[in-house]
């Protein structure tokens, strides 16, 4: 059997050995291939990186198991590039589930965090957890947000938390990042924050609901957006702080570059065969 055929013909479990080497390779040892960064998330993270140092933001924590892999790395990315710019961060979720995965997150950023970076519980952050209501619950958290809320996340008293003194409504805030994962809750922040206290806004959904938000970017109402995994990768990626969205959009490219060489392989050698008359 000539060399081309015993390629040909090559067992099917050293493909796929080949396969998850290219998938493993880059989670286990990251491996940056160039990429196209999207103009959403260009204009998201010019937005984040535009927020002056020290500013207070709101920052509602929407991914749920479902959506933490999708989204959940730009979310860790975002609260570790605010945190060194040493802004004040007050966290929320409007739904019960998210409330444990923001935490997830707000830990994953602390852990990757410089030492000299100032990231205390209370006087650098606050997590308000869950907020009942839906979309009411934000407007009048917005209004009071004593009215709605008298213990963080872990039962702390508002009043005990140092950071919390001077802020109590959407004016006391610089800029909102609405993490909404898929609970298509976006349109809650544009309608109770946005219009009516003029407070810019951007965030993160699923690849799947990017369609439904990108007329908010185009109208301005959105600074841009963070979609999926892509965009959680993409921030990274700006922010040059390497994580496990850019391994996977890693190993998702090396893979697809990987059966396009197989297809590009098997062809050639066909063709070859072929002018050589065999069959």
């Amino acid at each position: 059997m000539s060399v081309i055929k015993k390629i040909l013909n090559m067992d099917q479990r050293i493909i796929y050995l080949g396969l998850f080497i290219a998938l493993a390779f880059p989670i286990l040892s990251p491996v940056i291939v160039p990429v196209v960064i999207q103009d959403y998330s260009t204009q998201a993270f010019n937005f984040a990186k535009a927020i002056p140092d020290g500013s207070y933001v709101l920052i509602e924590g929407g991914n749920a198991a479902a959506t933490h892999p999708q989204c959940g790395p730009g979310l860790t990315a975002n609260i570790y590039h605010l945190l060194t710019k040493n802004c004040k961060l007050v966290f929320f979720s409007i739904t019960a589930e998210p409330a444990y995965w923001t935490q997830v997150e707000i830990d994953d950023a602390i852990a990757k965090l410089p030492a000299s970076v100032a990231k205390e519980k209370g006087v650098n952050w606050v997590n308000l957890g869950y907020l009942s209501g839906g979309e009411s619950g934000v407007a009048a958290l917005a209004a009071d947000i004593r009215s709605v809320v008298s213990k963080d996340h872990f039962g702390t008293p508002i009043g005990d938390l140092p950071m919390m003194k001077d802020i109590n409504s959407a004016k006391d805030f610089a800029a909102v990042f609405w993490w909404g994962g898929s609970e298509g809750s976006i349109p809650y922040g544009i309608r109770q924050l946005v219009g009516p206290y003029n407070l810019p806004m951007s965030g993160s959904c699923t690849t799947n609901e990017v369609p439904n938000y990108s007329p908010y970017v185009s109208s301005g109402q959105l600074k841009g957006l963070f979609g999926g995994i892509r965009g959680s990768a993409e921030y990274e990626l700006l922010l040059g702080v390497p994580g496990p969205a850019l391994a996977q959009a890693m190993a998702t490219n090396i893979g697809g570059l990987y059966f396009l060489g197989l297809v590009l392989l098997g062809n050639i050698l066909y063709l070859v065969q072929r002018m050589r008359g065999e069959k």
